[in-house]
């Protein structure tokens, strides 16, 4: 009897364990969700892709059964991917007319972003001047170099938007270089704004940069490289503030150029 109660606890646990191996290997919910998720993630990628590139221009309705027929995938990611891409500006929606791509922000909108720039690049330049890594200071130095290499070569839609991704790259380091993620990570949400903003003005002589600019930033790399405070947050006052003082004379067009 006792052997028989053993051999029943046996097979019991070896069932146990054969049910456990086999839910283990089963899709759980989670797994099946993130199939989904990785669609979403697909199709916001390569709709900010199109928004970038000027594919969907700024103001154009979505027609969602036309993108699914196109990427060949149903409309529940799609629209997962334009409630994110709402998320960050590049997209707005109503009951009526549904998803449609935002409209380009108008010369006030610029100039109040100008104005948190001023603010928070200016306070991130002096505190992160101080103790500045090698490493900040040498990527700082190769987005300048960079960017006056993109200036010479002229004015071409594939040269502006290599300049504007670098100009954005200069000053995020700016302001990652405080150290303080909160900032860095609010500053980063307006990078997509003035991308699609600037991306939508005619390349010309006036906004792929100026001679002006470039100094402009390299007296901010020097004041990094001096660890100098004062020097860093003047340098980078001066700099949007010259910028806001183009914009005051011209349209939206100079607004963007003049970063």
């Amino acid at each position: 009897m006792c052997v028989n109660t053993l051999s029943a606890y046996g097979i019991i646990a070896i069932w146990q364990f054969e049910m456990r191996a086999s839910m283990a290997a089963k899709p759980s919910p989670a797994s099946t969700r993130f199939v989904k998720t990785s669609l979403a993630e697909q199709a916001y990628e390569e709709l900010k892709k199109q928004i970038l590139d000027l594919r969907l221009r700024a103001g154009a309705r979505v027609n969602i059964d036309a993108l699914s027929r196109e990427c060949g995938i149903s409309t529940s990611p799609l629209r997962e991917a334009l409630i994110r891409l709402g998320s960050e500006g590049l997209v707005v929606s109503s009951t009526n007319s549904g998803f449609s791509i935002a409209p380009v922000p108008d010369a006030q909108q610029m100039r109040q972003i100008l104005e948190y720039r001023l603010m928070m690049e200016a306070h991130c330049a002096r505190k992160g001047a101080v103790n500045a890594s090698d490493e900040t200071i040498a990527s700082m130095e190769k987005s300048c170099e960079a960017m006056g290499a993109m200036y010479k070569k002229g004015l071409s839609y594939k040269y502006y938007r290599q300049y504007i991704d670098l100009e954005q790259t200069f000053h995020q380091l700016i302001v990652d270089s405080a150290d303080n993620p909160i900032i860095s990570s609010a500053y980063s949400g307006l990078h997509t704004i003035l991308l699609v903003a600037r991306l939508s003005v005619v390349p010309n002589s006036n906004n792929i940069g100026s001679e002006t600019v470039m100094q402009e930033h390299l007296e901010i790399v020097e004041a990094f490289r001096a660890h100098d405070p004062d020097r860093a947050e003047s340098a980078v006052h001066g700099h949007l503030k010259a910028a806001q003082l183009r914009a005051q004379r011209s349209d939206v067009t100079q607004v963007l150029a003049s970063d």
